[in-house]
């Protein structure tokens, strides 16, 4: 089984968070998203945590997690604190694969994006 994770910054503000909770639903509920698992955790100042959301995978029988640094830039986060926490679980659970995609702001496909957004203005 292979499974998504959305890595976002999180907030203390809940409908900044509650955002990202509806783009992994979305994107779990879809038939062909090619995951069997699609969940979101944040980094800081909200749950639930990586380490909790990696821990519920691992409980399911995921063998594959895609982690998405759900990020414009590559800041701290993206540089050094997902890593290291990928390096961490990776050490807890030898049997998973995890592999870290780039962040959402360096996705080919975001200026495309951006421009086919505003020009529905």
């Amino acid at each position: 089984m292979k499974a998504l994770l959305i890595l976002a910054h999180g907030s203390r503000k809940k409908e900044s968070n509650d955002e990202v909770y509806q783009l992994a639903k979305s994107l779990d509920d879809l038939d062909d998203s090619g995951f069997d698992f699609v969940l979101c955790a944040f980094n800081q100042f909200s749950s639930p945590s990586a380490e909790d959301q990696i821990q519920v995978l691992f409980e399911k029988g995921v063998k594959k997690i895609i982690v998405l640094p759900y990020f414009i830039a590559a800041g701290s986060h993206v540089l050094t604190d997902i890593p290291e926490l990928v390096r961490k679980a990776k050490e807890n659970y030898p049997e998973v694969l995890f592999q870290v995609s780039p962040h959402f702001g360096a996705f080919k496909g975001v200026k495309n994006l951006i421009l086919s957004e505003l020009s529905r203005g």
